[in-house]
Formats: structure tokens, C-alpha cells, sequence
């Protein structure tokens, strides 16, 4: 056949080196073979523009096109690939990957320009995933970070590939249909006259080692999907990388979620550092990436010389979202740091398109883009749901979720389909990357990033349904804590109490937000009733407390005869939750005005009566705290006599366990003894964990007055478990004060001291005084630290104080009950066994 080289290329000098010696051999072989470079396309399945520049000589093709380019001109490939090799070595050295086109995936962009932080977890996963599985799709909501944790995954096994890696980009696509020829595009891959697209595809990809990687693909699922299934079919050697904000549902399809980058770890609302200018600040990624924008974007900004807090400060608001702490960071050149942390409540307009890498796609631009393209990828039942959940702080259970977002409008009925409708939606968000989904004991809990709930509370003032929205969570949540006030005391109450502390973050926004118009009274007076032993159980009385002042401010009295009830109830929490917060003049207060309200009222059979006598346990808690035994034992008493008592309120056996306590500080040993082995009956009978707990610890406080440590202690082992079934902070505390001055007071210092080292970073947080302010167990606790430092001396204490601060609560406290047992039983198992037994069947010690 006679040559048709076509249009005359660029002459080439054979000395000039490696690669013109290349093409020079290329254009023989075209010349040779009397074809034009369309032509060869058709063969090749490459484009013409890509086999001319494979022979133009300016730089080195990669393996795959030049043996597609050999193959096209009737001569066997594989004896170019020794040639192909010497001249990479000559070209780029034996330790530098190939060309561009085996260093980033060929049409990926250029290359890193900007530091890579963070991903070692997620890089390795993706290398594992691909050696095993043929389609990999990295998930993530926008701004995560996908696109460049691909490309440096496929950097890493770039390798394994030797016939080269591709990037589709799919984020300009405007329907299914455009994938497969996206595809072909990158690959330099066209069909010819009479050849479909796929077919092309296949062809030139036949019986090569290839990994394909498909940028953005959430808005053309369908598309990719039919496209991905289709070339996974007929190649088996083929291997597909893919970038989502939600999977392809494909069948040989393996997820890697990619989350936000890790921030600093955080204890009581604090960083959890030493040093302001200790290493370990940098040990977080989101910090890391955030300072090093920072002083590459804004001049004058010096990491080390800013405040770490206010830095982590950031990066927590902002979600460790890379795209977001890229857009602040740009933002220094304006503000100063603590500016653009007061700013973060109006992100989107301050992380607006000035903030913008002017070179990025324009859903990179701006935060409120990258959320305007997902809220669009959604249907009309995600997005309402988007809106809805926005409201939840802290997470919201799946089921509670499906009844938040049942579609229907305020008084009307829902449809029968409604909660199936919910369950999609839910779905779809969590499949969107915009929810996460996470399983805690049996239970699905979902979380919304807070830049993800800021943009949805947005859309939901945008669309007219804010006040009904905030009405459904507010009654929903609401209706929750009436639901755990009316468990007290029964055999539900550990389940409630779990319920309510993953409900705290919706709780305490809820309460400390002015309610909305027309909202009543009556429903947040009643929930009020599930706050003191949540409150008090989770740690967080100074917090209840204050919650219960913002309520009675609100409603300072019963807006009516009939509502007296309800607000008594409210105001014995409010009086509660200040007498353990160390507020007694506000305690008394309440105990005050609640009286003279029920004094007011018109007398209801049985009612008017549980609430004095729950009011009279209140006085008696109140003198006892104060050391005052008479007066407490005289106003339980009276409380007692009543004849009445309400089981959502501490009345019966908190008030025979006072007078047990009384007995205590009275000296009566007999007496107390009795008596909180009464109350104790009582409350198992019931299945109250918490007053268990607690009745266990007074039990441990008569014995370790009379001379008896090993029972005290193994009162206190039993009553630790108690608080470990519902988590109770405080309630280890109380055990742990207890126990330190019974090890001290009985010859173990050096234990008692590692534990009240470690009780020091519990009482403060929680926002009541130390042992709830009891005057007889603090004087325990000054007794236990001057016998713990005479014993050891102030250096071997200050060790010992600083080795239980390290440990925390819960470890230190562990490892005291350890100690204690081999100090009174040594190596003898049977005998503590024997004890524990004993315990436990109620023989000689309760």
C-alpha cells in the first residue's frame, strides 16, 4: 500500500537526544505503514492529536499510547517497551516516575502545588482497596478533600499500573449520557465510522493494565453507574477509582468514606495541651493544613506566634473541612484571627467567592457553592429533612429522625406512607455524604456537620416552615425529658438516663433559645421533671441549674389554678439543682415560693400533699448538706407523716436515707445502719441504679466511721458498678472521695493519693462544690490529703497527685479497688470472693 503520511511534521535533529531519536523510529513506522494519523485512530482508538504528539518528539508519550500507536502500525508493541524504557531512564533518571502521565494521572490537572497533610489512614486503605477490588468510590461530603486525597492515591500506586493512569473530570457534565464519551476524551479514545463509544473504549483498553479514576460523579450517578458496570464487564484487567458525595451502588462497588481531617481533642470545651506552644498542637491535620494556608496566603501571619486555642477554635467551627480552613485561612489577609472566629456565625458570607482560589472550579469558590450544588442534588423530601435536622444539635436518633421529618403540615394528619417516605430521605442524605451514620449500643445515631446545619437553618428561614420546624423539635425533645421525668424511680430509669444524655446538646439548646409564639408553659415546666437527675448524672448540675433559673424567669409563677401543680414540680427541680450547685439562698427560695403557691391554690385531693412532702425532703437535704442533723431529721420526718409521696420526685426513701445520714453525723450507728438498709431494700425493690448507688456509698460512710474498712470498700466496689450501668460522673466522684480517706485512713497513701489526683479534674466542670458541699465528707477529704502527704511526704504525694491526674477518673479509681483488695486479702482470691458474695446476699453487711 502506497504511504499517505499526511500533513508534514516538524523536522528532527536524531543528535538531539533521546526523545527525538523516539519519534524519529515512530514516524518510520507510520511511514512505513501508509497511514495518516486518523487513520491509525481508528485503530488505535486514540485521537489523532494524541498519536501526532506521541511522534512530535517534545516529550515522552506513555507506554500505553505508544504501544497503541506500534500496534496501529501492524508491528508487535512489546518490542518497543525496552526502547520506551532507556529513554524514561535518559530522560527522567532511574528514581523519577516515567512522565507526568505515571506521576498524576494523565489529563489530572497540574500537579500538587500546595502541602498534602494528613490522610496516612485513608492513602493506605485506598492502596489496599485497589490491589483487591476493581471499583473503589471515595465518599465524602464537598470540600472534604476527595479529589486531591485521589490523586495522591493515585500517585502512590501509580506502579501497579504499567499501562498507565487516567482522570476523567465530570463535574462540567450536564447529563448521564456525556460520561462514556467524558471518558473516552481522557483516554484520547474516539470510535470509528460505525463503532459506538464503549466499544471504542473497550477496544483500546483491551489487555491492558489501566487504573481509571472518575472525578466527581454524584450529579451524573446514573450515568457513571451504566458507564462503570460496562467496563468492569468487559475488561477484567481494568481498575476504577472514583470521587462521590454518594456511592454508585454498583455490585463490585467498595465505599471508602473520607471525613473531615482530625482536630485537636478537646476535654471540657479546653484543648487538651500543655504548653500554648507545645508540639503537640501540630499533631492535628485540620491545624496543620489551616496554619500552613494561613502563612503561605496572608502575610505577616506567624503560626507559632498566634494563639493555638483560638486556631483550634476555628478548625472545630468549621468541621476540619479542608475547603473551608483554605477559604478562612485567605480571609487573614482581612481580619485578624480572633475576628474570623467571632465572624464564623455568618460563614457563608464571609467564606464567599473573594476567598476563592481564582483557578477552581466555581463550586470551589465559595463555601454557600459548594452547598448550593449539594442541596440541588437532593429531592424535595431530603432537602425539607436537611431543614429539619438542622435544628438538631448533637446528633438525632434515627427513629426520633423519621418522626422529626414525616411529611406532613401542622394539624394535619401524616400520610400512611410518611414515615417510609422519611426513612428515604434519611437515606438520601446519609447516602449524600451530608449525614453520618453512626451505630452506638444496637441504636443508629446520624450527625450533621455544623457548616452542613448552618447552610440547611439558612434554607429552612428561606422557606417560610422555620416556626413550625422549630415547634416539632422543641415539642419532640420536650416531650422526651416529661417522658424520663415520669421514669424516675421505676425500672426504665438507667434506659432514660442513657436517652436523655445524647439528647443534651438538643436540650440545652432548646431551653437556654426564647421559646417560639404561642408556645405554653406547661409543655417545658413539664419536661423540667426529667432535668435534675439527668443533670446531676451527667455531670452537669451548674448547667441545670441555670437552665431551671432561664425557665422560672420565664414563668416566675403558675399561670393558672390548674397549672400549680405542673410548676411546684418545676420549681422542687430548680430548688434541687441550686441546692447542689452551692446555691442555698436560691434553693430556699424555691422551696419558699413553691409553698406559697400550693398555699394559694385551691387543695386537690393527694397532690397538694405529695408536693409538701416532696418540699419538706427538699428542707431536709438542705440542712443535712449544711451539717445541720436535727433540723434535717425533723424535716424529713414531717415529710414522712404526710403519708403521701411522689415517685418522680425524691420523697420516701430519700427521705429514710436522710434520716439514715442524720444518724451518721448524730453518732447512732445502729440507727443509720438500719435505716439506709431500709431505703437500700426500698430502691432495689424498685430498680432505682442511682439511689442504689448512692445508698451504697452512705452504707460505705457508716462502716468506714465504724472502724470497718474492708465492708466500706466492698460497698463501694458494688456501688462503682451501679454507676458504671448509667454512666453516672459524678456519682464516681462522690465514690472515689470516699474511698481515698478510707485507703488513707486504713495504711494505703500512696493509692489514696494517685486518686484524689485524679478527682481533681471532675468536681470544678461539673459546676457544683466538691462532694456537693457536705460538710462531714469534706472534712473526710482534708483528713485523707494531710494523711496521704504526712504519710508519703510532699514529694512522693505531688507524684503520686500528678500520676492520678494523668490517669483520669475512671482508671485511677479501677486500679484503687485492685490495690485495696490485695491489701486486705493479698493472695488469697477465695476469701475476697467470699466477701463479695456475702455482699451481694445481704449476710452480715448490706
Amino acid at each position: 500500500m502506497a504511504g499517505r503520511p499526511g500533513r508534514r511534521e516538524q523536522p528532527l535533529d536524531p543528535e538531539a537526544g533521546p526523545l527525538e531519536r523516539l519519534a524519529l523510529g515512530l514516524r518510520s513506522l507510520r511511514e512505513r505503514a501508509g497511514l495518516t494519523y486518523s487513520e491509525m485512530a481508528d485503530l488505535a482508538h486514540f485521537s489523532p492529536s494524541t498519536l501526532s504528539q506521541a511522534a512530535a518528539g517534545q516529550r515522552l508519550p506513555s507506554r500505553e499510547v505508544l504501544r497503541a500507536y506500534v500496534r496501529a502500525c501492524g508491528e508487535d508493541p512489546h518490542s518497543w517497551d525496552e526502547r520506551w524504557e532507556q529513554v524514561r531512564r535518559a530522560v527522567y533518571g532511574s528514581e523519577t516516575q516515567e512522565n507526568s502521565a505515571r506521576d498524576a494521572p494523565f489529563g489530572f490537572g497540574r500537579g500538587e502545588t500546595t502541602s498534602f497533610v494528613g490522610r496516612s489512614r485513608e492513602l493506605a486503605a485506598g492502596g489496599r482497596l485497589l490491589e483487591r477490588c476493581r471499583l473503589v468510590t471515595l465518599v465524602g461530603t464537598g470540600g472534604v478533600g476527595k479529589t486531591r486525597l485521589a490523586g495522591r492515591i493515585v500517585h502512590e500506586v501509580a506502579e501497579r499500573f504499567t499501562d498507565g493512569t487516567y482522570c476523567a473530570e465530570l463535574a462540567d457534565l450536564s447529563s448521564d449520557g456525556a460520561v462514556t464519551e467524558a471518558v473516552a476524551s481522557a483516554l484520547g479514545v474516539i470510535a470509528g465510522a460505525g463503532k459506538d463509544t464503549l466499544s471504542a473504549l473497550v477496544g483500546a483498553l483491551r489487555g491492558r493494565n489501566v487504573l481509571l479514576l472518575l472525578d466527581n460523579c454524584e450529579h451524573v450517578l446514573g450515568g457513571c453507574a451504566h458507564t462503570v458496570r460496562d467496563l468492569l464487564t468487559r475488561l477484567p484487567e481494568l481498575r476504577i477509582l472514583a470521587t462521590s458525595r454518594q456511592p454508585l451502588d454498583v455490585g463490585a462497588e467498595h465505599v471508602l468514606q473520607v471525613r473531615p481531617l482530625s482536630l485537636p481533642a478537646w476535654v471540657d470545651g479546653n484543648v487538651h495541651g500543655t504548653g500554648a506552644t507545645d508540639e503537640c498542637w501540630l499533631t492535628s491535620p485540620a491545624m496543620t493544613l489551616f496554619m500552613d494556608r494561613a502563612e503561605a496566603a496572608a502575610p505577616g501571619f506567624r503560626a507559632r506566634e498566634a494563639d493555638p486555642h483560638t486556631i483550634a477554635r476555628v478548625c472545630q467551627r468549621l468541621d476540619g473541612l479542608p475547603l473551608a480552613l483554605e477559604l478562612a485561612a485567605r480571609r487573614l489577609r482581612t481580619v485578624s484571627l480572633d475576628e474570623l472566629l467571632e465572624r464564623l456565625d455568618q460563614r457563608f458570607r464571609l467564606l464567599g467567592p473573594a476567598a476563592g482560589d481564582r483557578t477552581a472550579h466555581p463550586r470551589h469558590l465559595a463555601l454557600r457553592a459548594l452547598f448550593d450544588w449539594s442541596y440541588e442534588l437532593c429531592t424535595e423530601a431530603e432537602q425539607t429533612a436537611w431543614q429539619q435536622l438542622s435544628l438538631c444539635f448533637g446528633g438525632v436518633l434515627l427513629t426520633d429522625a423519621e418522626q422529626l421529618c414525616r411529611g406532613f403540615t401542622e394539624g394535619e394528619a401524616p400520610d400512611a406512607d410518611a414515615a417510609d417516605n422519611a426513612f428515604e430521605a434519611l437515606s438520601g442524605l446519609v447516602d449524600k455524604s451530608l449525614l453520618a451514620s453512626v451505630e452506638t449500643d444496637g441504636r443508629t445515631r446520624l450527625h450533621m456537620l455544623e457548616t452542613v446545619r448552618a447552610y440547611g437553618q439558612e434554607r429552612l428561614t428561606q422557606s417560610g416552615r422555620a416556626q413550625l420546624a422549630l415547634r416539632r423539635h422543641r415539642t419532640w425533645y420536650l416531650e422526651l425529658a416529661a417522658q424520663a421525668g415520669a421514669a424516675y424511680g421505676s425500672l426504665h430509669q438507667a434506659e432514660w438516663l442513657r436517652r436523655l444524655r445524647a439528647e443534651h446538646f438538643n436540650l440545652r439548646q432548646i431551653v437556654t433559645a426564647p421559646p417560639p409564639v404561642g408556645e405554653g408553659a406547661e409543655t417545658v415546666l413539664r419536661a423540667s421533671l426529667g432535668f435534675w437527675l439527668h443533670c446531676l448524672t451527667s455531670a452537669n448540675v451548674g448547667e441545670g441549674a441555670q437552665w431551671m433559673r432561664q425557665i422560672l424567669r420565664r414563668h416566675p409563677r403558675p399561670s393558672s389554678s390548674q397549672s400549680t401543680t405542673t410548676w411546684c414540680r418545676a420549681a422542687w427541680v430548680a430548688g434541687f439543682l441550686l441546692l447542689l450547685h452551692g446555691d442555698h439562698n436560691g434553693a430556699h427560695e424555691m422551696i419558699n415560693r413553691s409553698e406559697q403557691a400550693l398555699a394559694d391554690a385551691p387543695a386537690e385531693s393527694g397532690t397538694s400533699a405529695e408536693l409538701t412532702a416532696a418540699l419538706l425532703q427538699l428542707r431536709s437535704l438542705a440542712t443535712l448538706v449544711a451539717g445541720d442533723a436535727e433540723a434535717a431529721t425533723r424535716h424529713a420526718n414531717s415529710s414522712l407523716a404526710t403519708g403521701h409521696w411522689s415517685v418522680p420526685m425524691l420523697t420516701q426513701q430519700q427521705c429514710i436515707a436522710q434520716l439514715g445520714f442524720s444518724a451518721v453525723l448524730q453518732g447512732e450507728r445502729t440507727r443509720s445502719r438500719t435505716l439506709l438498709e431500709q431505703a437500700l431494700r426500698m430502691s432495689e425493690a424498685q430498680g432505682n441504679t442511682w439511689h442504689q448507688c448512692y445508698l451504697l456509698w452512705a452504707l460505705a460512710v457508716h462502716h468506714g466511721e465504724t472502724g470497718q474498712p474492708q465492708i466500706a470498700q466492698q460497698l463501694l466496689r458494688r456501688a462503682v458498678q451501679h454507676t458504671r450501668t448509667i454512666d453516672e460522673h459524678l456519682g464516681e466522684a462522690t465514690l472515689g472521695e470516699t474511698l481515698a480517706w478510707v485507703l488513707s485512713s486504713y495504711g494505703d497513701a500512696r493509692s489514696a493519693a494517685v486518686l484524689l489526683g485524679a478527682l481533681d479534674r471532675v468536681w470544678h466542670p461539673s459546676g457544683t462544690p466538691r462532694l456537693f458541699g457536705f460538710a462531714l465528707l469534706t472534712a473526710h477529704r482534708e483528713r485523707a490529703l494531710e494523711n496521704a502527704r504526712r504519710l508519703l511526704g510532699d514529694t512522693e504525694y505531688t507524684r503520686a497527685y500528678e500520676k492520678g491526674r494523668r490517669l483520669g477518673l475512671r482508671h485511677a479509681l479501677d486500679r484503687a479497688i485492685r490495690d485495696s483488695e490485695r491489701l486486705h486479702y493479698g493472695t488469697d482470691p477465695e476469701a475476697a470472693e467470699g466477701d463479695r458474695r456475702s455482699l451481694a446476699l445481704g449476710d452480715g453487711a448490706p
